[in-house]
Protein backbone atom coordinates (compact mmCIF):
# COMPACT_ATOMS: atom_id res chain seq x y z
CA UNK A 1 0.00 0.00 0.00
CA UNK A 2 1.28 3.51 -0.79
CA UNK A 3 0.86 4.79 2.76
CA UNK A 4 2.76 1.84 4.25
CA UNK A 5 -0.26 0.12 5.83
CA UNK A 6 0.18 -3.65 5.54
CA UNK A 7 -2.81 -4.76 7.64
CA UNK A 8 -5.54 -2.71 9.31
CA UNK A 9 -7.76 -5.29 10.96
CA UNK A 10 -10.43 -2.70 11.86
CA UNK A 11 -11.16 -2.40 8.12
CA UNK A 12 -11.14 -6.12 7.35
CA UNK A 13 -14.25 -8.28 6.94
CA UNK A 14 -14.46 -11.67 8.62
CA UNK A 15 -14.52 -13.63 5.36
CA UNK A 16 -11.52 -11.67 4.05
CA UNK A 17 -9.62 -12.39 7.28
CA UNK A 18 -10.44 -16.12 7.15
CA UNK A 19 -9.21 -16.29 3.55
CA UNK A 20 -5.89 -14.56 4.38
CA UNK A 21 -4.83 -15.83 7.82
CA UNK A 22 -4.47 -19.17 9.52
CA UNK A 23 -2.88 -20.62 12.63
CA UNK A 24 0.41 -22.49 12.26
CA UNK A 25 1.43 -24.29 15.44
CA UNK A 26 4.16 -26.70 16.54
CA UNK A 27 1.98 -29.72 15.68
CA UNK A 28 3.71 -29.47 12.27
CA UNK A 29 6.84 -30.78 14.05
CA UNK A 30 5.32 -33.08 16.65
CA UNK A 31 4.44 -30.46 19.26
CA UNK A 32 1.19 -30.15 21.19
CA UNK A 33 0.56 -26.39 21.36
CA UNK A 34 -2.97 -25.43 20.44
CA UNK A 35 -3.88 -21.94 19.27
CA UNK A 36 -6.19 -20.30 16.80
CA UNK A 37 -6.50 -16.85 15.25
CA UNK A 38 -9.77 -14.99 14.75
CA UNK A 39 -10.90 -11.51 13.78
CA UNK A 40 -12.50 -10.01 16.88
CA UNK A 41 -13.46 -6.37 17.51
CA UNK A 42 -11.29 -5.16 14.63
CA UNK A 43 -8.22 -7.08 15.79
CA UNK A 44 -6.46 -10.29 14.83
CA UNK A 45 -6.57 -12.27 18.08
CA UNK A 46 -4.39 -15.33 18.57
CA UNK A 47 -5.07 -17.27 21.73
CA UNK A 48 -4.44 -20.72 22.97
CA UNK A 49 -2.01 -22.81 24.99
CA UNK A 50 1.64 -23.53 24.28
CA UNK A 51 3.75 -26.35 25.65
CA UNK A 52 7.50 -26.63 25.58
CA UNK A 53 8.00 -30.37 25.71
CA UNK A 54 8.22 -30.88 21.95
CA UNK A 55 7.79 -27.84 19.67
CA UNK A 56 7.08 -24.84 21.84
CA UNK A 57 5.42 -22.40 19.46
CA UNK A 58 2.09 -21.10 18.28
CA UNK A 59 1.64 -18.63 15.46
CA UNK A 60 -0.48 -17.25 12.69
CA UNK A 61 0.63 -16.44 9.19
CA UNK A 62 -0.85 -14.59 6.26
CA UNK A 63 -1.15 -16.26 2.90
CA UNK A 64 1.47 -15.08 0.42
CA UNK A 65 0.71 -11.60 -0.89
CA UNK A 66 -0.48 -11.42 -4.52
CA UNK A 67 2.61 -9.31 -5.19
CA UNK A 68 5.62 -9.10 -2.91
CA UNK A 69 5.65 -5.89 -0.86
CA UNK A 70 8.56 -3.50 -1.34
CA UNK A 71 8.88 -1.54 1.91
CA UNK A 72 12.57 -0.67 1.44
CA UNK A 73 11.73 3.06 1.51
CA UNK A 74 10.83 2.55 5.20
CA UNK A 75 12.92 1.75 8.28
CA UNK A 76 10.79 -1.02 9.76
CA UNK A 77 7.36 -2.20 10.83
CA UNK A 78 5.12 -0.69 13.45
CA UNK A 79 2.87 -3.24 15.17
CA UNK A 80 -0.11 -1.92 17.12
CA UNK A 81 -0.63 -4.74 19.59
CA UNK A 82 -1.53 -5.82 23.10
CA UNK A 83 -1.45 -9.02 25.06
CA UNK A 84 0.19 -10.68 28.00
CA UNK A 85 3.63 -9.05 28.23
CA UNK A 86 5.41 -12.09 26.76
CA UNK A 87 8.09 -11.90 24.03
CA UNK A 88 6.70 -12.61 20.57
CA UNK A 89 8.32 -12.39 17.17
CA UNK A 90 7.41 -11.25 13.71
CA UNK A 91 8.82 -13.30 10.86
CA UNK A 92 9.19 -11.85 7.37
CA UNK A 93 9.52 -14.12 4.36
CA UNK A 94 11.19 -12.90 1.17
CA UNK A 95 10.55 -16.18 -0.67
CA UNK A 96 7.59 -18.53 -1.00
CA UNK A 97 9.89 -21.43 -0.05
CA UNK A 98 9.20 -21.97 3.66
CA UNK A 99 12.47 -23.93 4.00
CA UNK A 100 14.47 -20.93 2.82
CA UNK A 101 15.91 -18.21 5.08
CA UNK A 102 13.26 -16.13 6.89
CA UNK A 103 13.88 -13.03 8.99
CA UNK A 104 12.92 -12.99 12.69
CA UNK A 105 12.62 -10.05 15.07
CA UNK A 106 11.45 -10.37 18.67
CA UNK A 107 9.46 -7.78 20.63
CA UNK A 108 7.92 -7.54 24.07
CA UNK A 109 4.14 -7.49 23.72
CA UNK A 110 2.63 -4.67 25.79
CA UNK A 111 -0.30 -5.35 28.10
CA UNK A 112 -2.18 -2.28 26.82
CA UNK A 113 -2.71 -1.63 23.10
CA UNK A 114 0.22 0.42 21.79
CA UNK A 115 2.71 0.70 18.97
CA UNK A 116 5.85 -1.45 18.95
CA UNK A 117 8.50 -0.75 16.30
CA UNK A 118 10.83 -3.35 14.79
CA UNK A 119 13.64 -2.12 12.50
CA UNK A 120 14.33 -4.03 9.29
CA UNK A 121 18.08 -3.84 9.99
CA UNK A 122 17.59 -5.71 13.30
CA UNK A 123 15.85 -8.76 11.79
CA UNK A 124 17.91 -11.95 12.12
CA UNK A 125 18.15 -14.48 9.28
CA UNK A 126 16.99 -17.94 10.42
CA UNK A 127 16.79 -21.15 8.42
CA UNK A 128 15.09 -24.35 9.59
CA UNK A 129 15.23 -23.37 13.26
CA UNK A 130 18.85 -22.12 13.25
CA UNK A 131 20.17 -18.58 13.14
CA UNK A 132 22.26 -18.13 9.99
CA UNK A 133 25.86 -17.20 10.90
CA UNK A 134 27.46 -14.22 9.18
CA UNK A 135 30.08 -16.62 7.78
CA UNK A 136 27.38 -18.80 6.15
CA UNK A 137 26.97 -18.31 2.37
CA UNK A 138 23.19 -18.01 2.93
CA UNK A 139 23.57 -15.11 5.37
CA UNK A 140 21.94 -11.90 4.24
CA UNK A 141 20.44 -8.85 5.86
CA UNK A 142 16.83 -7.74 5.59
CA UNK A 143 15.88 -4.37 4.14
CA UNK A 144 12.13 -4.83 3.52
CA UNK A 145 12.60 -4.80 -0.26
CA UNK A 146 10.74 -8.07 -0.82
CA UNK A 147 8.11 -9.30 1.67
CA UNK A 148 6.11 -12.29 0.47
CA UNK A 149 4.40 -13.11 3.77
CA UNK A 150 4.39 -12.24 7.49
CA UNK A 151 3.99 -14.49 10.53
CA UNK A 152 3.45 -13.62 14.21
CA UNK A 153 4.67 -16.16 16.75
CA UNK A 154 5.00 -16.99 20.43
CA UNK A 155 7.98 -19.34 20.70
CA UNK A 156 10.26 -20.75 23.37
CA UNK A 157 13.12 -19.71 21.04
CA UNK A 158 14.20 -16.19 20.04
CA UNK A 159 16.40 -16.70 16.95
CA UNK A 160 16.80 -20.38 16.34
CA UNK A 161 16.79 -23.37 18.62
CA UNK A 162 20.10 -22.48 20.26
CA UNK A 163 18.63 -19.25 21.65
CA UNK A 164 15.93 -19.60 24.35
CA UNK A 165 13.29 -16.90 24.80
CA UNK A 166 13.77 -15.84 28.43
CA UNK A 167 10.34 -14.14 28.41
CA UNK A 168 8.35 -17.26 27.46
CA UNK A 169 6.32 -19.54 29.63
CA UNK A 170 4.20 -22.46 28.50
CA UNK A 171 0.48 -22.24 29.10
CA UNK A 172 -2.39 -19.97 28.11
CA UNK A 173 -1.61 -16.82 26.12
CA UNK A 174 -3.36 -14.11 24.11
CA UNK A 175 -1.94 -11.74 21.50
CA UNK A 176 -3.98 -9.01 19.81
CA UNK A 177 -2.82 -7.21 16.67
CA UNK A 178 -4.77 -4.18 15.46
CA UNK A 179 -2.51 -2.84 12.72
CA UNK A 180 0.77 -3.40 10.90
CA UNK A 181 2.36 -0.59 8.95
CA UNK A 182 5.76 0.44 7.68
CA UNK A 183 7.34 3.43 9.41
CA UNK A 184 10.11 5.88 8.61
CA UNK A 185 12.30 7.47 11.29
Amino acid sequence: DVDGVVFDFSRMRGDEFAAKFSALNDVVMGGRSDADVVLENGRAVMRGVTEDQFGGFASFKCRDFDRALDLSAYDGLSLTCAGDGLRYKVIAYDSDDSFNVAFHQTFECPIEMREVKVRFGDFVPVKRGRAVAKSDPEYRTFDGKRIVSLQFMLSKFDYGMENLNTNYKPGAFEFQLARVEAYKD
